[in-house]
């Protein structure tokens, strides 16, 4: 009931948009009809005989209204710190963000399909409890599959419903996503790991659309799980936690870790550590590249490209699709651990994610880091 009624307030509000041209305006390109003709028929009175009239994307970079700019979607080759600002169809919550219309309908569809997450990571739970303390069936679901697939299927809708999905692509070297992450096992170790770079909120539920319907286990920061609804579930799910001010904790995660790769499960982990606030890739921490050495397991290098932007510093939600945006996973050819010290792993793989990052990504001091 909870998912139709969903489905039904996505709907109406998406209809409301449309019969309002100067609401939707966050929610689509400003080229996109009915923006185009509006900024075409604009640009042709403004034209004189001398001088050919400018394109419409042209005449909306060139505008000194920048407020008007950002409020249809902005400039995609704009300063971060300047698409980071409140638009005019945006809200500031202070602490908690900013919010503008999309990011609310975002909201809206992240906690009402939420909800029957919730439900259904109960009966999990309650499944798990049941088999382990009264049946005595102690291996029943040890890879925690199921509480991992309800999650995956949560983020899909989420991202389906909110045009959120983004491009997946691969390398010319490297096997295609489908088949690499769904079909075809590992070539050399039993699993492999996932590392990416980490500049938003949007990368946890991009990396797992990149890899598909497979167990994995995230290595994530133990703050998450005071996270309403998210914490559960990365508890529930068997997920990797770190408490990086706990020198124990981080050597219990190592161990954990280490295990899961060794019974075949992937791991999904962020070197940086931590968000990019300037979207530009950070030095890397060598705990996964520890991890993936110790256990033999390859590693799958992932340019995650636009989250940044989809999803700025600062907005409690996203400020506009990643459709809009063309935001997008860039997958690598799988690279052996086997024979490498850690540092030379931590090159390699830095170098591989850093090929598929525009220039706005990259480190500044990259050429000297060569």
């Amino acid at each position: 009931f909870v998912l139709v009624f969903a489905m039904i307030c996505a709907r109406l509000l998406i209809v409301v948009l449309l019969f309002c041209p100067p609401l939707c305006a966050p929610f689509q390109s400003p080229l996109s009809r009915p923006w185009k003709e509006k900024f075409q028929s604009m640009s042709d009175r403004s034209s004189s005989s001398v001088s050919p009239p400018p394109l419409p994307a042209q005449r909306l970079v060139s505008s000194s209204d920048t407020s008007l700019k950002l409020s249809l979607g902005g400039s995609s080759s704009a300063p971060l710190e300047e698409w980071s600002k409140p638009t005019r169809f945006s809200v500031n919550l202070g602490k908690v963000g900013i919010v503008n219309l999309y990011g609310f309908y975002y909201g809206m569809t992240s906690i009402l399909l939420g909800l029957v997450w919730t439900i259904a990571n109960f009966f999990t739970w309650l499944s798990y409890k049941l088999c382990e303390n009264v049946l005595r069936i102690k291996s029943f679901d040890k890879g925690r599959r199921i509480a991992v697939f309800l999650s995956h299927v949560w983020g899909v809708w989420l991202m389906r419903l909110t045009r959120c999905y983004p491009i997946i692509e691969s390398m010319p070297s490297a096997p295609t996503p489908v088949k690499y992450f769904q079909k075809s096992p590992p070539t050399v170790s039993p699993s492999v790991m996932y590392v990416a770079n980490h500049c938003s909120w949007m990368d946890i539920p991009y990396m797992g659309a990149a890899i598909g319907w497979r167990n994995y286990k995230i290595v994530a920061k133990k703050e998450l799980t005071k996270v309403p609804i998210l914490g559960q579930s990365i508890l529930l799910g068997g997920h990797v936690c770190v408490d990086r001010t706990d020198r124990r904790s981080q050597i219990q995660t190592l161990k954990k870790g280490i295990e899961w790769l060794k019974s075949g499960v992937p791991l999904c982990a962020f070197p940086e550590g931590t968000r990019s606030k300037t979207g530009r890739l950070m030095p890397f921490k060598r705990g996964a590249f520890s991890m993936a050495s110790k256990a033999g397991a390859e590693i799958v290098p992932l340019s995650i490209v636009g989250s940044e932007r989809v999803m700025p510093v600062g907005w409690v939600m996203p400020k506009v699709s990643s459709r809009s945006l063309k935001a997008k996973i860039v997958v690598h050819p799988p690279i052996s651990s086997v024979g490498k010290t850690e540092e030379e792993l931590t090159k390699e793989v830095r170098a591989a994610i850093v090929s598929g990052l525009p220039e706005a990504q990259r480190p500044k001091d990259w050429g000297m880091e060569d």
